[in-house]
């Protein structure tokens, strides 16, 4: 993956607010967190595109995080799609500096064999997937790991660990992304929770073009999108206005 640096998202985290440790800040040194593309097999082929072309196109347009999540292939296969969207990274920042992290969704062992084949990968889990504490035994120490969590009694969970590098909060809207996914919270409550958290935390569930000026100014590293940049037209140019909207335009 290439190597380099690139802008974090302003937040009371990256003060040292909240309670969020100055080792948990450098975690994020050079990545951008602002936009976080969440890929979604099924939609990127209804749009008639690969996963891998998807996000070579959201990368190019200023997606700063890839995660690979397909819950009904396995993991032969999951290794795969991996390997493509690896090449789809480093193509789309081939020449730049910029450091776009790869997040695994819930494939411990196929991060496990990533790793070993020497790539960085990193891991991203919900609360009935592997623990945070047996990812971090299995993976080491250098992936980031992340965390689903919705209130205060996962938060104080995923602090007690001491392995979360960040947490998912959502859905913020309704989405239809999961098929079991609760209400969404809103832009006010999200900013409550990612108060109390404590934890460097990202948004996701919903999240549109029209709907990302409304989560400014609540704490977060990031936006996580699924359906706005994988059933986009043009994957990159939603990239490029989903960061403009959520920065109101700032580099």
């Amino acid at each position: 993956m290439t190597a380099g640096s690139a802008h974090t998202a302003d937040s009371p985290h990256d003060t040292g607010d909240q309670g969020v440790t100055v080792q948990s800040q450098d975690r994020f040194a050079g990545i951008d967190t602002r936009l976080y593309l969440v890929t979604d097999s099924a939609q990127c082929e209804a749009a008639g595109r690969t996963v891998a072309e998807t996000v070579h196109e959201a990368v190019a347009g200023g997606v700063g995080i890839v995660q690979v999540r397909d819950k009904d292939i396995d993991d032969t296969a999951f290794y795969s799609l991996t390997r493509q969207v690896i090449a789809a990274v480093d193509s789309a920042t081939a020449g730049t500096d910029r450091t776009v992290p790869i997040v695994l969704n819930d494939r411990v062992e196929v991060a496990r064999r990533l790793i070993d084949e020497g790539e960085i990968v990193h891991i991203h889990v919900g609360q009935t997937d592997a623990t945070v504490a047996e990812v971090r035994a299995t993976l080491g120490e250098a992936p980031l790991i992340g965390l689903s969590a919705a209130n205060s009694a996962e938060f104080a969970a995923a602090r007690d660990t001491g392995v979360v590098d960040l947490i998912g909060i959502g859905p913020v809207y309704d989405t239809t992304t999961k098929a079991d996914a609760p209400d969404g919270i809103g832009p006010e409550r999200l900013g409550e929770l990612v108060t109390e958290a404590g934890i460097p935390a990202v948004a996701i569930g919903g999240i549109s073009i029209d709907r990302a000026p409304e989560l400014r100014d609540r704490g977060l590293l990031g936006i996580c999108v699924v359906s706005a940049i994988c059933t986009a037209e043009d994957p990159k140019a939603a990239a490029e206005q989903l960061l403009a909207a959520f920065t109101g335009g700032h580099a």
